[in-house]
């Protein structure tokens, strides 16, 4: 999502959001995601770039209305696949909140769209750089 977000711009994202909008009924958000961009909101405000906060804050309204009915918790199932991930990437550690969404991709059987590859790769999990090459989806 960090791609996408107004205070960071990628070459590559203006493709990508095209190819967002033709794939949208078929793409979903983990509420991972929905915690890493607070978090970052609440930093923005912390630190005084209220600015920021609230182009963000506007952005993430904008996010959830788009993947309303599409933005998958973080239960059971997704707790049984971070715990074997959690284990696959002992000795990587790329952070509880990358293992979660990949969890809840594995358990739903989808692929993680990043740019972050490098957090993702270990983890055993579909997954793609939108930015390098838009995946296909059927």
């Amino acid at each position: 999502m960090s791609a996408d977000a107004p205070t960071k711009r990628h070459v590559g994202v203006d493709a990508f959001a095209v190819w967002m909008r033709a794939n949208s009924d078929r793409l979903y958000l983990s509420a991972i995601t929905i915690a890493e961009i607070e978090a970052g909101i609440a930093r923005a405000a912390r630190i005084g770039a209220t600015t920021k906060a609230e182009h963000l804050r506007r952005w993430l309204a904008a996010v959830e209305h788009f993947y309303a009915g599409r933005i998958l918790l973080f239960g059971i199932e997704e707790a049984r696949h971070a715990g074997l991930m959690l284990d696959r990437a002992r000795a990587h550690d790329p952070g509880f909140e990358d293992i979660a969404i990949a969890a809840t991709a594995a358990a739903h059987g989808l692929t993680v769209l990043t740019t972050n590859e490098r957090h993702f790769e270990r983890l055993g999990v579909p997954l793609a750089n939108p930015l390098k090459q838009l995946p296909i989806i059927q």
